[in-house]
């Protein structure tokens, strides 16, 4: 449950909107379009961006330790209880990953980025499930 306070409330709008796009995105990376390694790339950093922001909104909102970086905030979740240990790291991984393509976009392993595709979707339905619940009991507690 979140914790309330003077700390701002958090906007379940604005986190319900990207948890749309982030499966619009999740979406877009299964589709024969996603084939294309620009287009797979742009799609992951987006998505992961997406889980980013709804990590750092949630984070900011209650008043939860600044994380160390973009991985950090998972794990900011992770000591709050909104999301559990494994997936926590797998959006660590996930945020790695952005780092990689928006930083060192030129030296990106396709190969890499395929196989995360392939392998790591149900980590965004995981962590977007976690979200959901969180809103659920927080508007429950009102």
């Amino acid at each position: 449950m979140l914790t309330r306070g003077v700390r701002e409330m958090v906007d379940p709008d604005r986190v319900r909107r990207l948890l749309t796009v982030l499966e619009r995105y999740r979406t877009d990376l299964v589709a024969p379009a996603s084939a294309d390694h620009y287009r797979r790339r742009y799609l992951v950093q987006s998505a992961a961006q997406a889980c980013i922001d709804i990590a750092n909104h949630l984070i900011a909102s209650e008043g939860w330790r600044v994380p160390e970086n973009f991985a950090d905030s998972f794990t900011v979740l992770e000591e709050h209880t909104v999301v559990e240990p494994v997936i926590a790291a797998a959006m660590r991984d996930l945020a790695g990953m952005r780092n990689v393509l928006v930083h060192q976009y030129a030296d990106v392993d396709d190969t890499r980025v395929a196989a995360a595709v392939e392998h790591e979707l149900g980590n965004f339905d995981d962590f977007a499930r976690a979200v959901t619940r969180l809103l659920a009991e927080d508007a429950e507690s009102r």
